[in-house]
């Protein structure tokens, strides 16, 4: 997918749902294993803690020049 804002190619992700900040993962990467806490590869986003289910993810890109996440809707 490319990035709506610069056309660059954006990277192919998700942003899990566990006990750490909302953030963007790359694809293969997994969230730390320390709550409250982004992983290594995680990109943070602006987010306030709320206790959510853990499993669910939803696939988004990332454009690293633009810095911004774009994930699509059910509907």
């Amino acid at each position: 997918m490319n990035c709506p804002y610069c056309q660059n190619e954006m990277q192919l992700g998700n942003i899990p749902n566990w006990s750490q900040p909302v953030q963007w993962l790359p694809d293969g990467k997994r969230p730390s294993m320390f709550a409250f806490s982004v992983a290594a590869d995680g990109v943070l986003l602006m987010n306030q803690y709320r206790i959510l289910k853990e499993g669910y993810q939803a696939k988004a890109y990332y454009c690293q020049k633009c810095k911004i996440v774009i994930a699509h809707t059910q509907e």
